[in-house]
């Protein structure tokens, strides 16, 4: 399975009495392509009586015909070798791919990348009159993320003396299962590769009111900061409603707030949003200690 479709697609039939499903893929870890260091789920902490039982490092071997036999599809772990497993249809959730073969781009002189069209941030393609938009453009197939693409693209067609540029300091990410994946901005992952300087403060639902009243305890918020002068630089939310409670993140970015202003907006209780207050004074208190002691040299 490829990571987004195979978990979404998992949480589509989990209680079904369609499909006895299972996850099967060549990863050691359920991950989500641009955040493995912040929301992977081992197989031990998704699993429940509830849920599709997950096969992780395996290969599907069977053919169309063995698959419709009474035996079932068979899978190969590197471990423990071949199992069978019982199901009437096997889900393939793999991805896609950008349907660009046919566009002979290479005669145009237009350089790919990871099967996509590459583009600098004004949506320009290697041939600098040749711009390209949308999920054959890039990484990240989501739609906010084509359409503005395309307002780029367009912009910068008619005025070329102007031009705009894409903002990838707003990434957003929601991955729909359950419990929801949302992600925005720098990752730990990412700011350890490039050297960027941070501060991190998580905080669980488990804790908190009004999860605790939803009877939706799993999964935590997490907020990354500058160091010196506290302005946020991502966030994170595995949890309930997770593709609604990033959206507070993505505009306090908009706006470059810090987390000392995060932390003091008001928030109504008990509603979910108040988590964010609670990583968010962690970090004020983090950059205000900093400072001091800074300060006191």
């Amino acid at each position: 399975m490829e990571g987004v479709f195979g978990g979404e697609g998992i949480t589509v039939y989990t209680g079904t009495k369609l499909l006895d499903a299972h996850c099967v893929g060549n990863q050691k870890e359920i991950v989500f392509e641009h955040r493995a260091n912040e929301v992977q789920s081992p197989r031990s902490k998704v699993q429940s009586p509830d849920r599709p039982s997950l096969r992780v490092g395996h290969q599907l071997q069977s053919s169309r015909a063995e698959v419709q036999s009474q035996d079932g599809p068979s899978l190969r772990d590197g471990r423990s070798g071949t199992v069978r497993v019982q199901a009437d249809e096997i889900f393939f959730a793999l991805g896609r791919i950008p349907n660009i073969a046919s566009l002979g781009l290479e005669k145009a002189g237009v350089q790919l990348e990871y099967n996509r069209i590459a583009t600098n941030s004004r949506m320009q393609t290697s041939v600098p009159h040749i711009y390209a938009a949308g999920d054959c453009a890039g990484l990240h197939e989501i739609v906010h993320i084509a359409v503005r693409q395309g307002e780029v693209a367009a912009h910068n067609i008619a005025n070329p003396e102007r031009p705009k540029e894409m903002d990838s300091r707003l990434l957003i990410e929601v991955i729909f299962t359950e419990p929801q994946i949302a992600t925005v901005g720098l990752t730990e992952k990412r700011a350890d590769v490039e050297n960027i300087p941070y501060v991190v403060a998580s905080y669980p639902f488990i804790d908190h009111g009004k999860s605790l009243i939803m009877e939706a305890k799993d999964g935590f918020v997490k907020l990354l900061a500058d160091p010196i002068g506290g302005e946020i630089l991502g966030g994170c939310c595995v949890g309930p409603q997770g593709g609604e409670l990033i959206h507070e993140i993505v505009a306090a970015m908009s706006k470059r707030m810090t987390v000392q202003e995060l932390a003091e907006m008001p928030h109504y209780h008990p509603t979910l949003a108040e988590i964010w207050t609670y990583p968010a004074e962690e970090l004020a208190e983090k950059v205000a200690s900093r400072a001091s002691s800074a300060n006191q040299r």
